[in-house]
């Protein structure tokens, strides 16, 4: 099974900060053996933060738009596709 500690590095962001404030939450008024988790892995939370704010920032991909669509000239008159007899 796997540990809380090496599912850290893959959760996103926001994961991580939600961890992060909950361990703190527990830390400060947690049961006995909660603070004791929290007091272990916290460490490994912030070092995991520091990490990522050490990575360059990707740079973001342009934004393909549409191609503008052809303006057609107005119809003028009334047009009937019905054949004539």
């Amino acid at each position: 099974m796997t540990t809380l500690a090496e599912k850290i590095p893959t959760m996103t962001d926001a994961d991580l900060n939600s961890l992060r404030a909950n361990a703190t939450r527990l830390a400060e008024t947690g049961a006995s053996t909660q603070v004791m988790a929290a007091a272990d892995i916290l460490p490994v939370i912030d070092t995991e933060i520091a990490r990522r704010a050490a990575l360059p920032k990707a740079a973001k991909a342009p934004v393909k738009r549409a191609a503008p669509k052809k303006k057609l000239p107005p119809v003028t008159g009334h047009q009937t596709a019905l054949p004539s007899s």
